[in-house]
């Protein structure tokens, strides 16, 4: 069987040859072997999205990677930022405001928790010192 991070890596190289098709098709192998593999949904959603021009159809493909990411991952800005730019594109304002939304309010809880972490650590430096 092959490794799932060299079949998600062949879909990098394809994607950086702007051969979205292709890349498309290397990252679903990954995402076959390992459908939790949330950057081969990532590679999916984005490649589809880059090759709308040639092939529109491959929005709503586009679409359901980006879902899927969200099914694994609830709060990935990444995910929902595509989304937005999907249906911006689409020329859905609606639906494009609503997830550059739910992107801007993931960043926030993924800075809040940062901040929170760190604030944290620094209380644990300061005990240590005392």
């Amino acid at each position: 069987m092959p490794d799932v991070d060299d079949l998600y890596m062949e879909g990098l190289d394809r994607f950086a040859d702007e051969d979205y098709t292709g890349a498309i098709e290397w990252f679903r192998k990954a995402a076959d072997i390992d459908s939790s593999y949330v950057d081969a949904w990532h590679g999916i959603a984005r490649a589809a999205f880059e090759a709308r021009e040639t092939d529109p159809e491959l929005l709503d493909l586009a679409i359901d990677a980006a879902h899927r990411i969200l099914d694994l991952d609830p709060d990935d800005v990444t995910a929902y930022s595509t989304l937005s730019q999907i249906y911006v594109f689409k020329d859905d304002q609606l639906n494009a405001e609503m997830w550059g939304g739910k992107a801007r309010i993931a960043g926030w809880k993924q800075q809040l928790l940062s901040d929170k972490k760190k604030k944290a650590g620094q209380a644990e430096e300061t005990e240590e010192l005392l």
